[in-house]
């Protein structure tokens, strides 16, 4: 989007247009146009562009205005009062000023993500039900939900002869979210996009083939205004009764919120907050957020309300759970025990908190029955903070050109799949994925502590890492929820953890940087030995076979291994994203000042161990010091470092009068 301080007349009106359209899709059918973030953050660019030139302000007063803004029309029955919507608490500290204002009992609620309707009831029967339309008249919808048997929403009140009006949300619970794709499926249309759309699309047609799928939770309750009625003089009391006759409410969906009765404070507010977010992924119906409002009708009286909202109410949002994004390709890679990981790279999106790029893709049947393409608009969930995952692809989006995904025929050696279960696996045990991500974070390569096998394992299998490149683009946020075994995530003091480590190891030596990429004929000798003749990774990339085969070790059979193992990386971008996570990738030697270093020039043998420094390390440390670092003694050794003893590797050395010191000496040497 736009700077909204910068946008024209033209900026306005297509995004104006555009919030429209999304708000029209929302309210009046079951597909879903635009996420509540997008369409959030596009009202909120409208207040500021208005705010810089008022200018723009009469052709978005709809939008800034209206109730529930930019929702749909009106219709043939009018709202004794307006149906409003409430204001937004951005921060918990709003809630707290809601609150110090009230300075009276308040009730918390779960806000439900479902459709606004007035239900009028007349000496205990259901006389009128009408949707909330533009906040004043709304359609009479009556015969629909008297079809479709709204639980929590009966056509005669229990065991009471009340005349109430009841105010509230029609969604579909979790549970019936299934049934209600089997009803649309057997009527020939396409799959809901998610639960509030299909309750959408449910309540507007009003086919019996839905009945019972939809519930009903008040938010409100209060006397029919032409009728005789003792009216209580608190929320909560008038919902009890309401309740007791059989009505469905917001706080009965939450009976454990709050203790399900008034507070006072702003802790208790905020520990509902919690409270309800951390419940989020297993409430059974859909929300997002919670609702904080005057309990007394007499705190409502004095705060007032303003053209469009109470001020005696606000709603603080969480993070958006799905978002609206697009396929941008599908990759496969071979888990640690030959399974075939299906991973959906999608457009950058903000959900659940985070940037999510990518989504797993399960398996190859779920693939094919989500039927879900490059190029296709998904709906991309981040329930509890777990995994990515697709949850439905908006049909209506599809490119005309897009083409079916087709799983890998074999896998990468040109083996046969094993498919006697839902997860396909590769019998080759040379394509595990999972052994080139243990071998990278290993001791002696990048040496990246507290990334163990189960670690590795759940990441290779949730998808998030398939080569070394991947390592480097973990985030905190991705790591704290990671899966492992009997219900257990790593958690966020873990991940701190390993993202310091993975940040320290971007420097590593760039023989060990060699070394993790794990190509085939380079282990941690060779590493060492092709990061002294090609010391940056431009040099290693240009290597021809030829050179390859010319440094010590390598030969031509070996250097035509080790030069498809690079083309491999290369043609996947892996090099191409170690440079850009800024892992160190070389540098070209000053030879004045590699001639002036301790061992310059020396042939140096380790026999024994030196405080300190494991086989790996000691031999870096003689590199590093403008040495070479060998396991045998011969005539060209220039030292030998070892304790006084008769191995054959101290006696030879003697025999040929190398030079021979301590490991306490030799540190000395070094400085």
């Amino acid at each position: 989007m736009s700077d909204p301080a910068q946008m024209t007349e033209q900026d306005v009106a297509d995004l104006a247009d555009r919030l429209r359209a999304a708000a029209a899709a929302y309210y009046d059918t079951d597909t879903l146009a635009m996420s509540d973030a997008e369409y959030d953050a596009g009202i909120e660019q409208l207040r500021i562009a208005v705010a810089v030139d008022p200018y723009f302000a009469p052709a978005v007063a709809d939008l800034l205005g209206a109730v529930a803004a930019g929702q749909s029309a009106g219709g043939d029955v009018e709202h004794p009062t307006m149906m409003g919507s409430l204001d937004k608490a951005p921060t918990l500290d709003a809630l707290d000023a809601l609150v110090h204002a009230i300075d009276g009992p308040v009730v918390v609620e779960p806000k439900l993500d479902g459709l606004a309707i007035r239900a009028v009831y007349r000496r205990g029967r259901l006389e009128l039900v009408a949707t909330r339309g533009d906040g004043r008249s709304g359609e009479d919808v009556t015969d629909k939900v008297r079809t479709l048997a709204l639980d929590g929403l009966p056509a005669r009140l229990t065991g009471a002869d009340l005349s109430v009006e009841v105010r509230g949300e029609v969604f579909m619970a979790d549970s019936r979210f299934p049934d209600a794709q089997e009803a649309r499926a057997s009527l020939g249309g396409a799959p809901f996009v998610n639960s509030r759309n299909a309750a959408a699309g449910i309540l507007r047609k009003g086919d019996a083939a839905y009945a019972g799928l939809l519930s009903f939770a008040a938010y409100d309750v209060s006397p029919v205004a032409d009728e005789t009625a003792a009216a209580d003089e608190s929320y909560s009391n008038r919902l009890t009764l309401a309740e007791h006759a059989g009505v469905g409410t917001a706080r009965a969906l939450a009976p454990w919120l709050a203790g399900g009765a008034p507070v006072t404070t702003t802790t208790a507010v905020r520990a509902a907050v919690d409270a309800l977010a951390a419940r989020r992924a297993v409430l059974g119906f859909p929300i997002d957020g919670i609702v904080v409002k005057a309990d007394a009708d007499v705190d409502r009286a004095r705060l007032g309300s303003g053209s469009r909202t109470p001020r005696w109410s606000v709603a603080y949002k969480y993070e958006a759970e799905t978002a609206l994004t697009r396929v941008v390709g599908i990759t496969t890679a071979v888990g640690r025990t030959g399974r075939l990981a299906i991973r959906v790279e999608v457009a950058p999106v903000f959900v659940g908190g985070t940037t999510i790029t990518f989504a797993t893709g399960h398996n190859v049947t779920w693939m094919f029955e989500r039927d879900v393409r490059v190029g296709d608009t998904v709906v991309i969930k981040r329930a509890n903070d777990v995994i990515p995952y697709i949850e439905s692809v908006v049909l209506d989006e599809r490119p005309t050109d897009s083409e079916p995904w087709t799983a890998p025929a074999t896998d990468p050696n040109g083996g046969e799949w094993d498919k006697s279960t839902l997860l396909w696996r590769s019998t080759d045990p040379s394509l595990s994925v999972g052994a080139l991500v243990r071998y990278a974070v290993s001791r002696d390569a990048l040496d990246v502590e507290g990334v163990g096998t189960e670690i590795v394992e759940s990441l290779v299998e949730q998808g998030l890492v398939a080569d070394i490149a991947d390592l480097f683009g973990l985030t905190v946020e991705t790591l704290t929820t990671l899966p492992l075994g009997e219900g257990r995530t790593l958690g966020s003091k873990n991940a701190v953890k390993i993202v310091a480590e993975l940040d320290r190891a971007k420097g590593a030596a760039w023989n060990r940087v060699i070394t993790a990429l794990g190509i085939r004929m380079t282990g941690r000798t060779m590493g060492r030995r092709i990061a002294a003749a090609l010391p940056t990774l431009d040099a290693l990339r240009a290597a021809s076979v030829e050179t390859l085969a010319g440094i010590d070790g390598i030969g031509p059979k070996k250097a035509e291994v080790i030069r498809a193992g690079l083309d491999d990386l290369e043609a996947r971008g892996v090099l191409d994203r170690l440079v850009a996570a800024g892992v160190h990738t070389g540098t070209e030697p000053d030879e004045a000042a590699s001639a002036a270093l301790p061992l310059a020039g020396m042939t140096v043998v380790v026999s024994g161990s030196v405080p300190g420094y494991s086989r790996t390390t000691v031999a870096e440390l003689i590199e590093a010091q403008g040495g070479k670092a060998s396991s045998s003694v011969s005539s060209t050794t220039s030292l030998l470092v070892s304790e006084p003893s008769t191995s054959s590797k101290y006696v030879k050395a003697a025999e040929l009068g190398v030079r021979i010191v301590t490991p306490e000496e030799f540190l000395a040497l070094l400085g």
